[in-house]
């Protein structure tokens, strides 16, 4: 007979250890959230109180004393924001969706296609996710005017729908899937197609969510290469469109600018509060747990 294994016994921190982890966790999060906070107060307030409030700090700081809704309507009725949203919208779903079916497809080649070759492939693949930006603005604003597309929504998201990021993240969650399950399909007759819709896909569903979401981030708050690729008004995007609301020549209006920020960011922090479960989940199956 073998001895029994003793049970583990799980201590609970102590209350010391216990008050350290709260506060740096306290702190931590008041660090992050309140130039947030400070921000969006801000944006409702005249520009002579935004820098009067600051200093010294008080509760006035973060709280809105005389506060109103001027700089959001004028930013909503006089600095384009209402289209630049809009293009913003159009160009991250676009963009979200085609990567997406390129990326799945190229995952579902180099993982369950075997050729001689892959592996090197992939690897090639992510090298081009090193290059920088910067290094590619100057032939790809060649290439689009070569292809007549300067100007116009398609020349700001056609460039990056062949994310090497989304196709490391995909092909890591479809090395997942076991190969069993595609046999098993194959003997009941199902084709390469078949598998990768009714087999592959739903099995790699949060993996799929969590790949798109972080793409629309990416695309929501790119600006570099919409403020190059585009010169007319009616095509920009909501960070440029914020990043040029002040007059040439004039200083900013900051309360129309913190205003046109938080339009910028209420989309995003809607879309991540409904779908972070499956953010974290897309990630821990990709390998960058």
């Amino acid at each position: 007979m073998t001895a029994a294994a003793p049970a583990v016994r799980r201590t609970r921190p102590g209350p010391a250890r216990l008050i350290v982890t709260v506060s740096v966790i306290v702190v931590v999060v008041v660090a992050f959230l309140l130039p947030y906070l400070w921000i969006f107060v801000s944006s409702f307030k005249a520009q002579n109180a935004i820098f009067s409030d600051v200093s010294p700090l008080s509760w006035a700081t973060f709280w809105p004393t005389n506060g109103s809704f001027d700089n959001w309507i004028s930013v909503i009725e006089n600095k384009n924001v209402g289209t630049a949203l809009l293009n913003s919208v159009i160009i991250a779903v676009l963009q979200v969706s085609l990567t997406l079916a390129l990326g799945c497809l190229a995952a579902f080649g180099l993982t369950r296609v075997k050729f001689r070759g892959s592996r090197v492939l992939f690897a090639f693949i992510l090298l081009t996710f090193l290059v920088p930006m910067e290094a590619l603005v100057v032939p790809l604003y060649s290439w689009m005017g070569d292809l007549g597309l300067r100007n116009s929504l398609p020349a700001v998201f056609l460039p990056w729908i062949a994310s090497p990021f989304a196709l490391f993240m995909l092909r890591q969650a479809f090395e997942e899937i076991p190969a069993e399950l595609d046999e098993a399909a194959y003997l009941d007759g199902a084709g390469p197609w078949r598998v990768f819709w009714h087999v592959i896909l739903p099995n790699v569903r949060s993996s799929i969510v969590g790949c798109g979401l972080v793409v629309f981030l990416f695309s929501w708050n790119s600006f570099l290469w919409p403020l190059i690729v585009n010169s007319s008004s009616q095509y920009e995007v909501i960070q440029v469109a914020v990043a040029q609301s002040a007059a040439p020549g004039q200083l900013p209006n900051w309360g129309e600018t913190f205003a046109g920020a938080m339009i910028a960011t209420i989309p995003l922090v809607v879309l991540f509060l409904f779908a972070q479960r499956h953010i974290v989940q897309g990630l821990a199956s990709s390998g960058m747990k």
